[in-house]
């Protein structure tokens, strides 16, 4: 799945991606403040070719203001409700991986998600970043705990096609990561998102 433009995973190029800014807002956007907002991956003249497609396939709606156009998604349209809930896939790929470990039968203390899906960006090959808080009482070596995070693992990938990468630790260990000043911590605490369990405060929060 493509991280900052998830759309594009099953419409790709220019107009799944002005698809994406569009079900954003319902704001009207003029197709110069599109290919702003797409630059530089894509260009401005490549911008205006598929808004006139979109335009002609009734999905986008174009008024004229003055000498400018303005663009908007037709949420009319027959195919609006599907484009929109695919502009919504990284929150819906978020809410599945929060159900997953939120039925674990051996509980997280926490799980946390970072990097390129907790800010939006990234592309297509970008990892999926968890941190997983180990309980206390639960050894690392303990089989039913780690048959958890392979199948979290095996199902991230199934969910989006991105390769998932966990971390684990337990609040201990993530102490000693403070105390030493760690570059992880200021990651995390930079766009970790609580995804499951309880926020484990005193360590991510920013300071």
């Amino acid at each position: 799945m493509d991280i900052s433009s998830p759309i594009s995973s099953v419409i790709p190029g220019v107009p799944g991606v002005i698809l994406q800014v569009l079900a954003r807002t319902t704001q009207p956007l003029t197709g110069s403040g599109i290919a702003d907002l797409v630059a530089p991956r894509w260009s401005r003249a490549g911008v205006t070719k598929a808004l006139h497609g979109l335009v002609e396939s009734g999905l986008v709606t174009c008024m004229p203001a003055g000498r400018a156009n303005l663009y908007t998604l037709n949420r009319e349209h027959v195919a609006a409700t599907p484009v929109l809930e695919l502009s919504h896939l990284r929150a819906t790929l978020i809410d599945r991986i929060s159900a997953a470990v939120r039925a674990w039968p051996t509980a997280a203390t926490a799980v946390y998600v970072y990097g390129s899906l907790a800010r939006g960006s990234g592309n297509s090959s970008s990892d999926i970043d968890l941190l997983v808080v180990r309980p206390r009482h639960v050894r690392e070596s303990n089989e039913k705990w780690s048959s958890q995070l392979i199948r979290l693992t095996d199902n991230v990938h199934e969910w989006s096609g991105n390769h998932c990468e966990i971390l684990e630790y337990t609040v201990v260990e993530l102490q000693r990561l403070v105390k030493r000043k760690d570059a992880l911590m200021l990651s995390l605490r930079r766009d970790a998102q609580l995804i499951a369990g309880q926020r484990v405060r005193g360590l991510l929060e920013p300071r």
